[in-house]
């Protein structure tokens, strides 16, 4: 599969239409993937899982701890 890039800026035009500045270029699918980088390993997934409950955690008790603290 191939994509289509722009060396330059995309913008959009009166009507919607994409518009690049630049010159279009085609990338093959293998090359995206130098592009993008590497993709998250299944022990990246779990440490910003864990990451993410500990956020939650931090934040509803904060909102707990000032809801109890205005009500008195």
């Amino acid at each position: 599969m191939n994509f289509i890039a722009c060396d330059g800026e995309w913008s959009a035009g009166a009507s919607g239409e994409l518009l690049c500045t630049g010159q279009l270029v085609s990338i093959a699918d293998d090359e995206m993937q130098g592009l993008i980088g590497s993709a998250l390993t299944w022990d990246d997934v779990s440490e910003l899982q864990g990451e993410a409950m500990i956020l939650f955690a931090t934040v509803f008790g904060f909102l707990v701890l000032k809801k109890v603290l205005k009500s008195r």
